[in-house]
């Protein structure tokens, strides 16, 4: 791409001035780690949202002091940064910023694992270490623990997920509950450590909330600091682990389904990091859009969808999550979940048997015995050979494996075939992530599914629905608006629908779980007293606004 396109730049600062501040900037971290050319802006600048903010310049520091040093540069000059991890925040933003001009703080440079307590069951990390590099340092190091990750891209940051309140798949779901003792740079350049205890504090990463005031929720879904270390706890590995699906049999008893697992949960008998999704989410994992029909509908057509629907054995609504503890406790959950699910549909397990006959099944059906391996695993299994191959991955990332499969599912609506590696961010795939959070009731997830479901027809679009429980009490349910982005039309309605889906969820008292950058302008006008106070600290902290403006509002 020519490079005659100058780079956008803070309205405060003229272009002189912006190319100093740049230059100080460069002679800290090294030059070679500042990228301001019109061609890196243009690649920085991608991500799978509708009109993403260019920055105007991307900075990568080495380390903790090297953060600090040029956040006090920024305070100088008067110039904005927006912190990053790994820049996957892929549907949410990737590392755009939320205004135009603004320096992309990248953080990826920062990628040690600073120390692991096997005794204690944490690691403490930087930003840049992803969930691939952690999962492979404790497989290496200290076999006896696994981390929790996601079902997205495994080279995401542990720290940036966690910030974000991101959710995961595993008993350590909840990534922010699960961070413990921060090290933080402030506006001011100055560094801080959370909890409150002397210098060298024995429980930083044991004890989260410290004493007095606690301050590290301060420091997620905001712009207050620059969070450049933090404790993240591990599990031990258990004696026993297998995987389970539901498929629910009449789509009408979903509210039912909300409430067994609500109680299930509360009881703890089942962890809250259980999954339930419908027939597109599963639709986009396991296949892609037709040939011919990308560009030609924005949305299934009826009987393509039901059609899909039979050729790969999908239910309108599954559930899923990992089992773990010593063996009888797993044999003890299976015997319960099989007498509370049994009326509402069909449950099977995923061990380590059913993997090694998945595995099998999937090589036998690259042969000249694929018609009858497909026959038996259909009449026997009730599962299409598409699912059966999907089996291992779903038992593996509940064990903390992060793995690209789940990622490929973005390409739902690609003229691309899926890649190995996914990168839609790169492959130029139309993504948004709407994700409200409701009371976890099945009255009150099926009043967010009747808001939103008719939203999505009405603009044409498939309507993607999972449910993830961040709690025993609490549902998010994640959206996803799949659209081409080559087509303006198509970029243009997606946007026109997320913008719908956040006016009809807020006006019935339903708030979201987290923000793409396409909408943090609105998130203040939920609440205003909040976002008052919100304001009163930003002013307080960043008094000139050099960190992450606009993000989340504030």
């Amino acid at each position: 791409m020519p490079e005659s396109n100058s780079p956008s730049i803070p309205r405060r600062l003229d272009s002189a001035a912006f190319a100093s501040a740049l230059d100080e900037i460069a002679s800290i971290v090294g030059a070679a780690h500042v990228r301001r050319s019109a061609s890196e802006l243009d690649a920085a600048a991608k991500a799978t949202i509708p009109a993403p903010k260019r920055p105007g310049a991307v900075v990568h520091p080495g380390s903790a002091d090297e953060v600090a040093a040029v956040v006090r540069v920024a305070q100088r000059h008067g110039l904005s940064l927006w912190p990053c991890s790994r820049g996957r925040n892929w549907g949410y933003g990737s590392a755009t910023p939320a205004r135009e001009g603004t320096v992309v703080l990248h953080l990826e440079r920062l990628d040690r694992i600073v120390e692991v307590n096997e005794e204690l069951a944490y690691a403490v990390v930087e930003p840049g270490v992803t969930y691939r590099q952690l999962k492979r340092h404790l497989e290496t190091h200290h076999p006896r623990l696994w981390c929790d990750c996601t079902d997205g891209p495994p080279d995401g940051s542990v720290i940036g997920n966690a910030l974000d309140r991101g959710l995961g798949v595993s008993h350590y779901a909840d990534h922010f509950g699960a961070l413990c003792g921060l090290e933080v740079v402030l506006a001011d350049g100055e560094t801080v450590r959370t909890g409150g205890g002397p210098q060298d504090c024995k429980t930083w990463h044991t004890h989260k909330w410290g004493v007095g005031p606690y301050l590290e929720g301060l420091f997620t879904q905001s712009s207050y600091g620059v969070v450049v270390k933090a404790g993240v706890w591990l599990m031990p590995k258990p004696d026993a682990f297998c995987a389970f699906q539901f498929d629910l049999r009449d789509e009408s008893r979903l509210p039912a389904l909300i409430d067994a697992v609500r109680t299930l949960m509360l009881e703890g008998t089942i962890p809250a990091a259980s999954h339930i999704v419908n027939d597109i989410v599963a639709l986009a994992i396991l296949a892609q859009y037709p040939p011919g029909m990308v560009g030609k509908h924005s949305r299934l057509p009826d009987d393509v969808r039901a059609a899909m629907r039979a050729r790969y054995l999908v239910h309108p609504w599954s559930f899923g999550g990992g089992l773990q503890g010593s063996a009888a406790v797993v044999r003890a959950v299976k015997r319960e979940l099989r007498a509370r699910l049994a009326p509402l549909g069909k449950l099977m397990f995923i061990d380590d048997r059913v993997v090694r006959a998945a595995t099998i099944a999937n090589r036998l059906a690259r042969t000249s015995f694929a018609a009858p391996v497909e026959w038996a695993v259909r009449r026997f299994a009730g599962k299409s050979l598409e699912m059966l191959a999907a089996a291992p991955h779903v038992h593996s990332v509940l064990q903390g494996t992060p793995s690209d499969y789940f990622v490929r599912h973005a390409y739902f609506k690609s003229s691309l075939p899926k890649p190995d590696v996914a990168d839609p961010d790169r492959d130029d795939c139309g993504l948004i992530w709407f994700a409200p959070i409701a009371p976890m009731t099945g009255r009150h997830v099926e009043a967010v599914l009747a808001i939103c479901r008719p939203l999505f027809e009405r603009y044409g679009f498939d309507f993607y629905a999972a449910l993830l429980t961040q709690n025993p009490r609490s549902m998010i349910v994640l959206m996803a608006i799949f659209f081409v982005k080559q087509s303006a039309e198509e970029t243009a309605k997606a946007r026109e629908l997320y913008e719908a889906l956040g006016r009809a969820t807020g006006a019935a008292g339903y708030q979201p779980y987290r923000v793409s950058v396409t909408g943090m302008g609105e998130v203040a006008g939920l609440a205003p007293d909040f976002a008052a106070l919100a304001r009163t600290l930003k002013h307080a902290l960043d008094p000139n606004d050099v960190l992450a403006p606009g993000k989340y509002g504030i």
